[in-house]
């Protein structure tokens, strides 16, 4: 097992009630002044991780009832997944040699019966209600366009309109079940998720990716390949290359729901079906290069690799590498030496334009990138999903050396990189758009769209990742030119079943960087809700990051009733990300605005709370101080917080961080911090911190009893 599950066998030990009285700083088992400690009573404070019902929110989503079903596909009766939740070596195996084509019966078995059957639903659904949609938004587009309001978007119909029964189909969902006579487990290549369609993962069935690197290729007319670290000696891999699993644009109310599992084996060897296609291994060499590949021929030995790879070596024994082998060598190795290596890997999940996209109780394991990327959603909700990367299905080492990295390193969360849990954005423009019906089928009238992500619910969640846990991406702004709005706004158009427009709330997070804002916050990020948020051994809670070559205004984002226990950074506010190159001007970070109220800190852990400091890096810019109100922000251990702050302006009051204010930081401090914190104010995490749900055998932090019970 790898230094971090080591490290987590304190995640199966549930915790036990905290005591009634908190020794703060110095206190000292209860030896110390009255000032020098924190006492409550139980009950008499909020108590963060147990809400089950919110009436804040809108209404829980359902999965479709039996009736509602387009389509059953029974699982492939050869896969059957092991209790780790892998699939055992002989499910799909590499055909030996070194240039061989492997089966596509074998090592994709499902995506067309997959599709056909999304397709048909699709088609379905189009016919029963797609002129009803078409029409209502035929009429909204023109009622917007007619009173010509300046800088607003044209959004066409509402996805809260949308929402009504009168829009959706009486069937809509492609239902993946577990074969009676044995077999629980579909490989599939890339999907088409249509419009107003939901693809049901049932209770026991888990959807593979297929290690076919060939099926992930977007568009090789274009030099986009897929399964590299680079395209050319000098242009950097990306995952925009790749086909993502599951994909969808220009949808209404289609969701991916179910209590069964998306894996996409971002730890597994990476194959292909065509037998010329350029593949990395592991001693560095590839199989051919992309110049010889697309005139169908074989590049000789010794011809310089154009993916990332040294030279094109036949005769290597080496294995290819994985997903993550090719995340960690363009991430850590050759963009740190080249400055411009990248993965060229397949997302789990890309929809562009949408209203009413829902994820809900399904489980996501080993994205090979970013397990959801979601932009220009007006209605996202997210609830009840779990994530879990690495799970214990990548530590199923077929070689039995347990080194799944080509480095020799186990997987953990330092080298798991860019598996970003959540990314929602906005998109970079309005459109009037086709609906998908299908695969290759869209709707006969257009639909407008105005590109921003709205009325956006994350509740619920359980997420334990290598990278972001979620982040809202401030990169895109369909706002028009001039207008001064930003990409990113909490209180747009928001629904009238719910209070805010942008929530994240009730969450467990463990793994991963936590709750973040950035790195990209060009665009401009303002009212989000964070609230009744858990963090447990995180690598980072809560986080606003950003640098001044993609930097922007970041306001409004308000945080309350979180607990967070021996996190690596429980709170990481930072104007100096990267050092990423700056092409044109700088892109300043602004942060200002922030709320943080109730909070409470467990365990050793870092604070960082930055503002961007005038005239950097040669400019001559004014300073933007991190401008922040935290009001009973308490450390149970003082002492045991490593503090940074510079440029900061911090109002604070019941908050026992030792903040000073220093003319050599640019710190100011408004009100005075104390070790003498109100206990009234304290929340309750007695029982925030819980074990990540056991998936079958597949969590690899372990079952145990709770010490309630």
């Amino acid at each position: 097992m790898s230094k971090q599950v080591m490290k987590d066998v304190r995640l199966v030990v549930p915790m036990l009630a905290i005591a009634a009285s908190l020794a703060a700083c110095g206190g000292g088992g209860g030896g110390g002044s009255t000032e020098s400690a924190v006492t409550y009573t139980a009950g008499s404070v909020v108590q963060v991780g147990t809400t089950s019902y919110d009436p804040d929110l809108p209404a829980e989503p359902n999965l479709p009832s039996d009736t509602q079903v387009c389509a059953t596909l029974e699982a492939n009766p050869k896969l059957v997944r092991r209790p780790d939740g892998s699939l055992p070596p002989e499910a799909d195996p590499n055909k030996a040699g070194a240039g061989v084509a492997q089966d596509p019966a074998v090592i994709n078995p499902d995506q067309a019966r997959i599709q056909a059957a999304l397709d048909a639903c699709g088609a379905g659904v189009d016919l029963e209600v797609g002129a009803k949609i078409a029409a209502a938004d035929a009429t909204a587009t023109a009622a917007q366009k007619a009173a010509a309001k300046p800088n607003v978007n044209i959004a066409g119909v509402s996805g809260e309109e949308l929402a009504k029964p009168a829009y959706k189909a009486s069937k809509f969902a492609v239902r993946l079940v577990v074969n009676p006579k044995g077999g629980d487990g579909f490989i599939s290549g890339p999907l088409t998720l249509p419009s107003g369609v939901t693809l049901w993962i049932d209770k026991g069935v888990t959807l593979y990716a297929t290690r076919d690197a060939k099926a992930y290729v977007a568009d090789a007319a274009s030099n986009k390949f897929c399964a590299n670290t680079a395209t050319s000696s000098s242009k950097a891999g990306s995952s925009s290359n790749c086909l993502p699993l599951i994909g969808g644009d220009n949808l209404v109310n289609s969701a991916v729901m179910g209590d069964g599992a998306i894996d996409s084996r971002g730890y597994a060897e990476i194959v292909t079906t065509d037998k010329l296609y350029p593949l990395m291994k592991v001693d560095m060499t590839c199989s051919n290069t992309y110049t010889a590949w697309k005139s169908g021929t074989q590049a000789a030995d010794g011809t310089p690799c154009d993916d990332g790879g040294t030279i094109v070596n036949l005769k290597s024994s080496a294995r290819n590498m994985t997903w993550w082998d090719l995340a960690y060598l363009g991430n850590m190795v050759q963009n740190g030496t080249t400055g411009f290596g990248s993965q060229s890997n397949f997302r789990m999940m890309v929809f562009n334009y949408a209203k009413n996209l829902t994820l809900y109780r399904v489980t996501l394991n080993n994205s090979a990138n970013f397990h959801v990327v979601p932009s220009g959603v007006d209605g996202l909700t997210v609830w009840g999903v779990k994530v879990q990367t690495p799970s214990l299905a990548a530590f199923a080492n077929p070689a039995g050396n347990g080194n799944p990295l080509y480095t020799g390193e186990v997987f953990n969360e330092d080298n798991v990189k860019n598996t970003d849990a959540f990314d929602p954005g906005s998109s970079s423009k309005a459109t009037s758009s086709a609906l998908t019906t299908g695969s290759s089928t869209r709707s006969a009238a257009k639909m407008s769209f105005d590109g921003y992500l709205k009325n956006f619910v994350f509740a619920y969640n359980y997420v334990s990742t290598g990278d972001d846990d979620m982040a809202f991406k401030g990169s895109q702004n369909p706002s028009p030119s001039g207008s001064g709005l930003p990409g990113i706004d909490g209180n747009r158009d928001v629904r009238s079943d719910r209070k805010h427009g942008m929530v994240v709330a009730h969450n467990h997070i463990y793994y991963g960087h936590g709750i973040s804002v950035g790195s990209e916050t060009n665009a401009g990020v303002t009212n989000i809700e964070v609230y009744d948020n858990a963090f447990w051994d995180s690598e980072e809670g809560l986080r606003i990051k950003s640098d001044y070559a993609r930097g922007g205004e970041v306001s409004n984002v308000h945080y309350k009733n979180i607990c967070i226990k021996n996190g690596l950074n429980a709170l990481l506010f930072t104007p100096y990300y990267s050092t990423k190159a700056i092409k044109d001007d700088p892109l300043f970070p602004n942060f200002h605005d922030i709320t943080m109220e109730n909070v409470r800190i467990q365990g050793k852990t870092a604070v960082k709370l930055q503002g961007f400091q005038a005239n950097t890096g040669g400019f001559g810019n004014p300073q933007y101080p991190l401008v922040m109100n935290m009001t009973n922000v308490v450390a149970d251990s003082p002492d045991e917080i490593t503090l940074t702050t510079s440029d900061a302006n911090l109002t604070v009051k019941g908050v026992n961080l030792p903040l000073i204010a220093t003319a050599d930081n640019r710190n100011v401090i408004n009100g005075v911090p104390t070790k003498a914190v109100d206990p009234s104010k304290v929340v309750d995490c007695s029982k925030a911190y819980v074990d990540f749900p056991a998936i079958g055998a597949s969590n690899y932090f372990g079952s145990t009893w709770d010490s309630r019970h």
